[in-house]
């Protein structure tokens, strides 16, 4: 995952921090180190910590629930904004995404009660009810952000909790791709008065609403894509491979006779070896390593991820958005490469059924 480092495992699930929330702790680090010297660059960073530390609680309560359900939970992603738990694949029934949804609001509901119980027990100085929040204590402040974080996540909006709240109460009523439409569309309501207030002076706010707005489209796109087609219609099996011996410069001859993103390279006998794109291909010709071998610059499967065949194409659609990656190769049970699922094979499927009569029950 670009931007980002790792911090570690927790049965199964890696922690990855983005590099970004390093700069911004930074950042309110030297703010108050500015404002007190380092006992306010150590009170700021500390209070960051913490609450970062609830959000990834926040998170498991997430990761646990899935678990709890059988679905995978590859990694969870730190950023400035929040954090993104990641899961394999949506439940298979609305009950079961209310629960995963709840599960992290939850956590931060019993974080916000404890800490407001360890106030109100003298534990950590403070009140938790102080009549001027200028000079709070760290227990009191990561207290009510806590309680913040929690009404915020359950505004009615993807990608925030509630909007998941609310289309899984809608889905076991209306279907899944009905439900994600009117959840989708209230939340991007929501987001446009976001907006609207935001726009008399809070930058903040605005971008806010345009990370809901944009999520909750998003949203909508992968649902009903994953509902669409069979994975003979979805893979490209029409598609010129690299060979696993062959050069940056051969490479680049069969990229000029087949233009595309993204290639596979085989072995003689035919098992799938890694992605090759034409940015790695642009990359070694600039370096001036026509002549290496490909196998220096390709992406393994290790990396890029696999999809077998037989994946339920929902799961096979998933994998595909969530790696990043303009294409995916598809391979049979020993490796053997057999097409790509292609993002703009997806899209093209996408597009023809916008085309036909819509179905009164989504």
């Amino acid at each position: 995952m670009g931007w980002s480092l790792t911090l570690g495992r927790v049965r199964g699930t890696v922690i990855r921090v983005h590099v970004t929330l390093l700069v911004f702790l930074a950042w309110y680090a030297w703010r108050g180190w500015q404002v007190a010297g380092p006992r306010g660059a150590v009170d700021q960073f500390a209070f960051l910590a913490l609450l970062f530390l609830s959000v990834l609680l926040h998170e498991f309560g997430h990761i646990g629930a899935a678990r709890h359900y059988g679905i995978p939970t590859p990694d969870v992603l730190l950023t400035p904004i929040g954090g993104l738990a990641r899961i394999a694949r949506m439940p298979e029934r609305p009950r079961e995404e209310l629960v995963i949804a709840l599960a992290g609001p939850l956590v931060t509901l019993v974080i916000a009660l404890v800490l407001g119980a360890g106030i109100a027990l003298g534990i950590g100085g403070g009140t938790f009810l102080p009549v001027s929040f200028d000079d709070v204590s760290l227990w009191t402040a990561l207290a009510w952000t806590n309680v913040v974080l929690l009404v915020f996540n359950l505004i009615p909006a993807f990608p925030m909790d509630g909007g998941r709240v609310l289309r899984a109460l809608l889905a076991g009523r209306l279907g899944m791709v009905r439900g994600t439409r009117i959840a989708v569309r209230v939340g991007q309501a929501l987001a446009v008065g976001l907006a609207i207030v935001g726009l008399q002076g809070n930058v903040m706010l605005v971008l806010i609403a345009a990370f809901v707005f944009l999520g909750a489209e998003a949203e909508y796109a992968a649902v009903r894509t994953g509902r669409i087609g069979a994975p003979a219609r979805l893979t490209d099996t029409d598609v010129r491979v690299i060979p696993l011996e062959a050069t940056v410069r051969e490479a680049l001859a069969l990229h000029d006779r087949e233009p595309r993103r993204t290639h596979a390279v085989v072995d003689g006998e035919g098992r799938f070896h890694g992605l090759l794109t034409e940015g790695d291909l642009l990359r070694a010709l600039a370096a001036g390593r026509a002549d290496s071998g490909v196998v220096q610059w390709l992406a393994p499967p290790a990396r890029t991820g696999v999809i077998v065949a037989g994946t339920d194409p929902d799961d096979a659609v998933r994998s595909l958005f969530a790696s990043g990656r303009d294409a995916l190769a598809v391979v049979d049970g020993q490796g053997r490469f057999l097409g790509l699922l292609t993002r703009d094979r997806v899209t093209d499927v996408l597009m023809a059924a916008s085309l036909r009569p819509a179905d009164p029950h989504e």
